[in-house]
C-alpha cells in the first residue's frame, strides 16, 4: 500500500517560455490519486504562490465555513473576495507541467528561476532570488523550529 507523502524539501526549477512550471516528481507522487493531478494555486502572504492538492484545498475551505449560511457573513465575503477570486486550479499535463498566466507570475515576483518549497500539506513556488533572501533573513534555528512544533502539539492536545 503506498504511503501518502507530505511535501518535503526544496527543488530548483524554471519557468519556460510558455509560462509552464515542471512540478518536481516527489511532489507529483505525494498527490492523492483522487485529485487527478489537479492543484489549486493561490497567492501567499509574501512573494510566493501556494500550490495545494485539490482534495486538501476543498477540505480546508469546507472547514472554514462549517455552517451553510456562513457565506452571508460580511467578513467571509471580504475574505472570499480576496482569496478565492485570485485562486485558480490547473491540471498537470502528462509531463507534470502546469501553465500559470504571466500576470500571476508577475504579481508573485516570479521570473525564470524558481524554487519549489515543501510545507507538509502543500508546497510553495518562489522566485529563486526572493527565496534565497527569505532564507537568509530567517533567523529561526532548527532547535527553535522543533520547539515551536512541540508547543503547538501540546496546545492542540490540551483543547
Amino acid at each position: 500500500m503506498p504511503v501518502k507523502l507530505p511535501f518535503l524539501n526544496s527543488y530548483p526549477g524554471t519557468v519556460d517560455d510558455k509560462s509552464r512550471l515542471s512540478i518536481p516528481s516527489d511532489y507529483r507522487h505525494a498527490l492523492a490519486p483522487e485529485c487527478e493531478g489537479y492543484l489549486v494555486f493561490t497567492f501567499g502572504n509574501a512573494d510566493y504562490i501556494n500550490a495545494f492538492p485539490l482534495e486538501f484545498y476543498n477540505s480546508f475551505c469546507q472547514k472554514a465555513d462549517p455552517d451553510s449560511v456562513e457565506f452571508a457573513n460580511k467578513e467571509n465575503l471580504r475574505r472570499d473576495m480576496r482569496l478565492f477570486t485570485e485562486a485558480m486550479y490547473r491540471q498537470m499535463d502528462a509531463q507534470g507541467r502546469v501553465t500559470l498566466p504571466q500576470s500571476v507570475l508577475k504579481k508573485a515576483g516570479i521570473t525564470r528561476d524558481v524554487v519549489y518549497a515543501g510545507r507538509r500539506t502543500h508546497f510553495t513556488i518562489w522566485d529563486a532570488k526572493t527565496f534565497e533572501a527569505f532564507q537568509n533573513q530567517n533567523d529561526l534555528s532548527t532547535d527553535d523550529a522543533w520547539e515551536l512544533i512541540i508547543k503547538q502539539n501540546r496546545a492542540n492536545n490540551t483543547r
